[in-house]
């Protein structure tokens, strides 16, 4: 991650924390380490390699229990979910009622979340009685470094 976006963690999670309670909610230890997790990687991360890095020697960590934490921070406004990787990562704006935009590289799979308070300005699915499925937009395309970095006639 570049240092100069390195995230205050220990302040989101405190953050966090008052979140769910304003809410009536609890960031359990579970949920905790999950957004910890999140927040650590600041890339998309899969349901399944969380579990992974989260297991405890010796116990065995159902999928769900990962699904329920991760359903949990998305309820909470704390990540989101990218559907075109099937992944997840920390919400990286914290106003109420925001629509973000995720930026998704299609070749090292990094993303970006635009945060725009009128990101439905982007498209006019409300005008054409579009009911939307979720809480986020998504354009894949090439972050700056890959982009750099293609050869020509590489998407």
């Amino acid at each position: 991650m570049d240092e100069t976006r390195r995230p205050d963690i220990a302040g989101q999670l405190a953050e966090a924390e008052a979140r769910c309670a304003a809410r009536g909610g609890r960031l359990t230890r579970l949920r905790r380490r999950v957004f910890e997790f999140l927040l650590q990687c600041g890339n998309p991360v899969k349901a399944y390699d969380l579990q992974d890095a989260l297991r405890i020697p010796g116990k065995r960590m159902a999928p769900t229990t990962i699904y329920r934490a991760l359903d949990f921070l998305i309820g909470h406004g704390l990540a989101h979910r990218i559907d075109t990787l099937n992944a997840y990562v920390a919400c990286t704006d914290r106003h109420e009622g925001h629509q973000p935009v995720l930026l998704v590289c299609s070749l090292c799979e990094k993303s970006v979340e635009i945060a725009d308070a009128d990101a439905s300005g982007l498209t006019d699915a409300a005008l054409a009685g579009f009911l939307a499925r979720t809480d986020s937009i998504e354009i894949k395309g090439a972050c700056k470094q890959c982009a750099a970095n293609a050869q020509p006639g590489t998407p």
